[in-house]
């Protein structure tokens, strides 16, 4: 197909291939400008149902007018060929920017939070994308973040257990086995259920615990494995994987990955302005950025030692305030008779000295 050129557009490069079409980068030759071209497969276009459906649901993608979803322009067809054209975007996929131990807590708060208003902005209008996962997410060489493909992406009213949701676009090891984007599937995904737009902040959580810790919280090595991963695990909340980040963040991630739908956030909104507030708290100093500095002391090994202290020194400046006031008007007392509330243990000492 590179060379060609369907209807006014003339196929430069092939970018990408996954299971909703292969997408190749074109030149518009009437408005001179470069376009990303989604050609539909085959069974998809020659299924009239499917394809209808697809169109409808492309034109309300289309409306969705969001710095931070790509825009579709247009669903054309050339003769036989059906295909897509959208903005072109050039940049690198979160996959590929993601470090090995996650983004540093101001740079996760510059990609996270834009990536949540545009979910949020697509389940205002009714569409669950169904595919949120890194690659699926552009940050430009401007450094402004896009969410691309919706392209298993379904009006949220219609019948969503079609093959789609099981398309292949990732593989993990199965003896080479393509299993789609499972490691960023819900629950609810992986077993073949309806899903909604809580799915997507299922897959938002995923997408979340690797941008703060640079791992996915479920892991295996086949399919079956991974399944039973997203289906049964409890994954270390991020905080205990990078003791630098604050408390709250791990339980907003830890929200979005309920195994159960209605337990999970409700909206992606809330999930955006929970990630806004705690960005908020974190650079007014109002919550410290380091999970250390919010464990109580109590709980920190390497703090028991000052409540004992401080209470050794209240009981000892008490035994000398005795003594010095006994010294004057009687004598010393038998260490028996040393009144009762200085004998208590140093914590309540302290506490009541305080």
């Amino acid at each position: 197909m590179i060379g060609q050129t369907i209807s006014h557009y003339r196929v430069v490069e092939k970018l990408g291939a996954g299971g909703m079409g292969e997408v190749y980068l074109a030149e518009d030759t009437e408005l001179q400008r470069k376009v990303a071209l989604k050609v539909l497969p085959a069974e998809m276009a020659a299924d009239p149902e499917r394809l209808e459906r697809f169109k409808r649901e492309a034109r309300a993608v289309a409306a969705l007018n969001h710095p931070n979803i790509v825009t579709i322009y247009s669903v054309e067809q050339a003769e036989t060929v059906h295909f897509l054209t959208m903005e072109l975007v050039e940049g690198d996929t979160l996959g590929t920017l993601t470090p090995k131990r996650g983004f540093d807590l101001d740079r996760f708060f510059e990609l996270a939070i834009p990536i949540a208003d545009a979910l949020a902005a697509a389940h205002d209008k009714d569409i669950v994308h169904r595919d949120v996962k890194p690659g699926n997410i552009m940050v430009t060489d401007e450094g402004r973040v896009k969410v691309l493909d919706f392209g298993l992406a379904k009006l949220r009213d219609t019948d969503i257990t079609d093959e789609a949701t099981r398309l292949a676009t990732e593989a993990i090891t199965e003896e080479g086995m393509a299993v789609g984007t499972a490691p960023y599937m819900s629950p609810e995904q992986v077993q073949g259920k309806p899903v909604d737009h809580r799915s997507d902040i299922f897959s938002l959580g995923i997408v979340l615990h690797e941008m703060a810790t640079g791992g996915r919280p479920f892991q295996g090595e086949t399919s079956a494995d991974l399944i039973s991963s997203i289906l049964r695990d409890s994954p270390e909340s991020v905080t205990e994987l990078k003791e630098d980040l604050p408390r709250h963040l791990g339980r907003i991630i830890r929200h979005c990955l309920e195994k159960n739908p209605k337990d999970r956030f409700q909206s992606a909104r809330d999930v955006h302005n929970e990630l806004k507030g705690l960005r908020r708290e974190v650079e007014s100093g109002d919550l410290p950025s380091s999970s250390v500095s919010t464990v109580s002391p109590a709980a920190d090994p390497k703090r028991r030692w000052w409540p004992a202290a401080l209470g050794a020194v209240a009981v000892l400046s008490l035994v000398g305030g005795l003594w010095m006031l006994r010294g004057r008007e009687a004598p010393v007392p038998a260490a028996e008779e040393v009144p009762a509330t200085a004998m208590r243990s140093p914590e309540r000492t302290m506490l009541a000295v305080l």
